[in-house]
């Protein structure tokens, strides 16, 4: 199983909606995952949840170099552990949703803010589907952004 370096990493800030502690592990909220009434998003946006037992949501997550490497078996445990779901239950097409999530963040350079958001086909049938992609924030000063993206405090 190919091997990952980076990882979507929380950097709590409530103004972002970022409730995770900051440096929590993030992964796509399952649909039992709620947003403890913290936070509202539009019907098109998504968030993430981080990865331990209390599973705190994420509007937004950094991908961040992580110390060592991790595999999508590796990540599918940890998302299973901490929803208090029995492991044996996983298989090759869960694994594969890891890997893709994986790929996503690893093709971002360090420090790329990112969040999750619902595309909708409507030709030939009508879709919806979970898209991971770069978060732009366009009324950020670039010394702002990097106080909020790069700090490692």
């Amino acid at each position: 199983m190919k091997r990952y370096e980076k990882m979507l990493v929380a950097i709590n800030n409530k103004e972002f909606n970022c409730f995770s502690d900051k440096g929590d592990w993030l992964y796509i909220a399952s649909k039992k995952d709620t947003k403890k009434r913290l936070f509202r998003l539009p019907s098109y946006l998504y968030y993430f949840v981080s990865l331990n037992p209390e599973r705190m949501p994420s509007e937004i997550g950094v991908v961040k170099k992580i110390i060592g490497e991790i595999t999508a078996r590796e990540l599918a445990e940890l998302d299973y552990t901490s929803r208090k779901e029995d492991i044996s239950l996983l298989n090759e097409d869960a694994f594969k949703e890891y890997e893709w999530f994986l790929e996503k963040v690893n093709a971002q350079p360090e420090h790329t803010p990112m969040a999750v958001t619902w595309f909708e086909k409507t030709l030939p049938k009508k879709e919806k589907e979970l898209r991971v992609h770069k978060k732009f924030f366009t009324g950020l000063t670039k010394d702002e952004k990097t106080e909020v993206f790069e700090d490692e405090n």
